[in-house]
């Protein structure tokens, strides 16, 4: 009988703990909504030159680095120099295009992600300088 006393106690105590952490948990995170608009539909990822990975051709190739810091430093200091090296490693004018594209529709349709707008800038210049 002792037994079962503590056994019902020592449950009753851990559920009491676990609804009072699942209660301070539903405080601190609170639900995020979220910023991609339902109506624009997302494109398909433009292609990279061979196919190589994505950040192969975003960091390697392209330069833009990671986040929007790494796509504002790129959109800031691309030279002709640097637009002449890229068409030596297979990129393309419409391939440029195509990602240009890409980022402006992404810009629009999740207005949470901040590195979008600015590779989408950073495309515009390439072309500019193309």
């Amino acid at each position: 009988m002792f037994k079962t006393t503590i056994i019902s106690s020592l449950l009753i105590c851990i559920s009491s703990s676990v609804f009072a952490e699942l209660s301070v948990s539903e405080k601190v995170r609170p639900q995020i909504t979220s910023l991609v608009n339902p109506n624009i539909q997302r494109l398909d990822i433009p292609p990279t030159p061979n196919n190589i990975s994505l950040p192969s051709f975003g960091q390697g190739v392209i330069g833009w680095g990671t986040g929007p810091d790494g796509a504002e430093n790129r959109l800031n200091n691309i030279t002709k120099n640097d637009v002449e090296k890229l068409k030596t490693q297979n990129v393309t004018l419409a391939m440029i295009q195509t990602w240009q594209k890409f980022y402006e529709n992404e810009t629009n349709r999740n207005a949470g992600n901040p590195t979008a707008p600015l590779r989408a800038k950073l495309m515009k210049k390439i072309i500019e300088l193309w």
